[in-house]
């Protein structure tokens, strides 16, 4: 069934579920981009997206049994069978990050209303809206022509609704039909295209390669896709056209069912094709990482998310006084200081003031020992105490990106403290402290991530992933060495060394592991959600180190297009297509 929609009816219902979600949300209209470029002579060559949803694709077991058409397609594309579903893998859910560019974490879409449930701790606080990528075309870029063929007509009339045609079909054949309609007769510049048929397989005898009816399905699929193709090579105009095909799943899927957060679930595929791509199978790893934020929810301080440990003792592994030597690691991204109280000294920067963030030791006086990371304005400052002197080596943080801080801590004397900071591998500064009392650099204090009971002026936001501790001071080289490591450090030659190592990866009861047998994990408090990136290392990872997830393929299609995104919009995905300009852009 066709449905046109005029842009004003669209923009209207788009509207209007945007003053359902929230009614202080505003978007601006960024400045439009259409950059139309030539190839080989004069004829302008006109950037397209052809979009195509594989509903119910497990990543790995179609790898198993991968059809022709999809195989040849590899041959001139980015592609991953490690591509990773949103945490909600419900279908509206899934949907929703793939079109809006950001996690369900912040979305909150649960069914096919496409209405975001209130919080429930909060139930009058406005929900952001997050628009489709299809009503930010049609506001920025209203010449851009775009078409919706899909089995849901939820998916249509609601989320896709900013589409200047959407088809309802019943059959993925009808699906097929259309789509190959269109090409023959339309001059769509972004064309979304969903299958269902092995959705409803794998819903029916399990999501797996060795069910036969999952298999027959995704061939019959792959062979809707071959019709596809051919009638898109056919147009009249391809030869000034320059096509990305995307062909992905929503999410993946477990014995028989889906709507999880297991990693069956969210496993899914991706290739990124077009004729001038050179073959390459996208091999990065997920970074996972938890933001870590606010205060304990007393007065006027919002409840945020923290790790503490078990209960360590005095003489743990952690504690200088039994170690002598400490190397500390951690990924760092910090956020603005933009969660506001009355004691917020500079808000809307990143200078955050007199601030404890990590370390062993609950309390940032002088007269409490342990040691702790310690905020001060742009700077980090690590701080030692025996509880009398205090050491301390500060350095400004980095901001608003990933990057990896290492402290190495070192009694070179039984009362000298020696401690530097390095940044992305290299030092960046360096002290030595005498007349401390070594061995009462201890405390019964736990392992601490985030706020400390007490605070001074602002409240700590910032993100964190993948945290080393080794009871060895090691130099600059080897710190380098084991920050690019490809493997895992726990069974690697620093082993034996490695006491502590959390990669920030929770359980749905907030349990952060600790990767090293006999000790302690710990526990997130707070609404703490998980999230992950690509992995993201001071290091040459090659380009191909890219790890694909829901909400890359808007900044994909919007990079494709030559469409400006806005900081804003406060989409999640990556760019990562433009690494390879050097194979689709001619001189």
């Amino acid at each position: 069934m066709k449905r046109n929609f005029s842009r004003i009816k669209a923009t209207i219902y788009a509207l209007t579920m945007l003053m359902i979600w929230s009614s202080c949300t505003k978007y601006e209209n960024p400045p439009v981009v259409f950059e139309e470029y030539e190839q080989e002579g004069t004829q302008e060559v006109k950037r397209k997206v052809l979009f195509i949803s594989i509903d119910g694709a497990v990543g790995q077991e179609i790898k198993k049994k991968l059809p022709a058409n999809l195989t040849t397609l590899l041959k001139t594309s980015k592609y991953t069978f490690n591509a990773f579903a949103d945490e909600n893998t419900s279908d509206a859910s899934a949907w929703m990050s793939m079109m809006s560019g950001v996690s369900f974490a912040n979305h909150g879409i649960e069914d096919d209303s496409y209405i975001p449930k209130p919080d429930e701790n909060d139930p009058h606080h406005n929900v952001a809206g997050y628009p489709s990528i299809l009503y930010r075309i049609a506001t920025i870029a209203p010449s851009t022509k775009t078409a919706v063929v899909s089995r849901s007509v939820s998916l249509n009339d609601k989320l896709l609704v900013s589409a200047d045609e959407t088809y309802d079909e019943t059959t993925d054949e009808g699906v097929k039909n259309q789509v190959v309609n269109l090409l023959e007769k339309k001059n769509e510049d972004l064309m979304i295209v969903q299958f269902t048929s092995l959705l409803d397989a794998g819903k029916e005898n399990g999501f797996s390669a060795d069910n036969v009816a999952y298999v027959n399905a995704l061939n019959k699929v792959d062979g809707y896709i071959g019709n596809i193709l051919d009638a898109l090579k056919a147009r009249q105009n391809y030869a000034n056209e320059d096509w990305l095909i995307i062909v992905t799943s929503n999410h993946g899927g477990i014995d028989k069912s889906y709507g999880g957060s297991s990693a069956p679930e969210r496993n899914t595929f991706a290739i990124f094709a077009n004729p001038n791509f050179k073959e390459a199978e996208l091999t990065g790893k997920a970074m996972s990482y938890v933001r870590l934020w606010g205060y304990d929810g007393t007065g006027n301080k919002p409840l945020g998310v923290r790790a503490v440990s078990e209960n360590l003792g005095n003489a743990s592994d952690y504690d200088l006084s039994t170690s002598k030597e400490l190397t500390i690691s951690t990924r760092f991204r910090f956020n603005l200081n933009n969660t506001i109280i009355s004691s917020t000294y500079q808000p809307n920067t990143y200078n955050y003031w007199y601030s404890g963030i990590f370390g062993k030791d609950s309390n940032t006086s002088t007269g409490t020992p342990g040691w702790m990371y310690y905020t001060f304005g742009n700077d980090i400052q690590v701080r030692i105490s025996d509880g009398t002197t205090i050491a301390s080596c500060q350095t400004p943080k980095i901001n608003g990106e990933w990057y990896t801080m290492t402290t190495v801590i070192s009694a070179i004397a039984p009362d000298k403290v020696n401690i530097k900071i390095f940044n992305n591998g290299t030092l960046a500064q360096e002290t030595t402290t005498s007349g401390m009392n070594i061995n009462n650099i201890k405390t019964d204090d736990p392992l601490i991530f985030g706020y400390r009971p007490t605070i001074s002026y602002d409240l700590v936001d910032f993100d964190v992933s993948d945290i080393h501790i080794f009871n060895k001071a090691y130099n600059q080289q080897e710190i380098r060495d084991f920050t690019c490591y490809s493997g895992e450090l726990s069974t690697s030659s620093y082993a034996a060394n490695l006491k502590g190592y959390w990669k920030m990866s929770p359980t749905s009861s907030g349990q952060v592991s600790n990767e090293i047998a006999g000790k302690s994990n710990m526990q997130l408090s707070g609404a703490f959600s998980a999230k992950s990136v690509s992995e993201i290392k001071p290091c040459d990872l090659g380009n191909n180190a890219v790890f694909v997830q829901a909400t890359d393929f808007y900044t994909q299609i919007f990079y494709w297009m030559e469409l400006q995104t806005q900081q804003d919009w406060n989409l999640e995905g990556q760019v990562f297509l433009n690494k390879y300009e050097i194979e689709f852009l001619k001189p």
